[in-house]
């Protein structure tokens, strides 16, 4: 069955090279845009070309590179910002038209239901989101790994439960499309994952716990 809804892929282009979602419904032509790090002209110009109607910003998590033009967002469009509770609350986070969001809360836009999936571990409220047969993961889970678990409010244990959660929810043709990606695409099929994503393949939790706290990596993204 055809989607009821287009990802536009944004690319940030400013040093951390974050990806940012852009979801349009397409019939209604309501939108609403996850992580949004890029440059307020860059998410402009691109919400005008296609004629869109921008009503929310979905947050993963508060770090700076995610929610660079969020308040510029609310201020041009007047949209709706959706954060965890957890998250929020956590890192007092707070902006105009916050709307702090629960486990398995869901989020709907045109004919586009969003199922929020809290998945702490890279920061203590971490979140992805669910569309039909899409996850979007933030620094989560990549493609090619996991998110570093932030001394503030991460925790590698954490981090090893929201993986298994992220499994429970989702089937081997859901796509995967991550806050950031290093060697592959955005929007790899979960199959792709259980066959070259280290921590997604590490069922164990003492195994999974010990090889993300190893010694001598030798850079933030060594996933292997």
């Amino acid at each position: 069955m055809e989607q009821a809804f287009e990802i536009i892929l944004i690319k940030d282009i400013s040093e951390t090279k974050n990806n940012v979602y852009l979801i349009a419904d397409k019939e209604s032509k309501q939108s609403v845009i996850i992580d949004p790090a890029c440059s307020i002209s860059q998410i402009s110009e691109i919400i005008s070309k296609n004629e869109l109607f921008l009503t929310g910003v979905l947050i993963t998590h508060t770090h700076s590179d995610h929610i660079r033009s969020v308040d510029d967002l609310v201020n041009i469009y007047n949209c709706n910002v959706y954060v965890s509770k957890n998250e929020s609350e956590y890192y007092f986070y707070t902006c105009n038209n916050i709307k702090r969001f629960e486990v398995g809360e869901l989020i709907n836009f045109g004919k586009t239901t969003v199922k929020c999936l809290l998945t702490p571990g890279h920061t203590f409220g971490s979140a992805c989101f669910i569309f039909e047969g899409n996850i979007f993961t933030g620094d989560t889970l990549f493609i090619e790994g996991c998110g570093l678990c932030d001394p503030s409010g991460g925790s590698v244990i954490s981090m090893y439960y929201s993986v298994c959660k992220i499994k429970n929810h989702v089937n081997d043709s859901t796509q995967v499309y991550p806050g950031h990606t290093y060697e592959a695409l955005p929007g790899m099929a979960i199959s792709y994952l259980k066959d070259n994503n280290i921590y997604y393949i590490i069922e164990d939790k003492d195994e999974f716990i010990e090889f993300r706290t190893r010694k001598n990596q030798t850079n933030l993204f060594d996933f292997k």
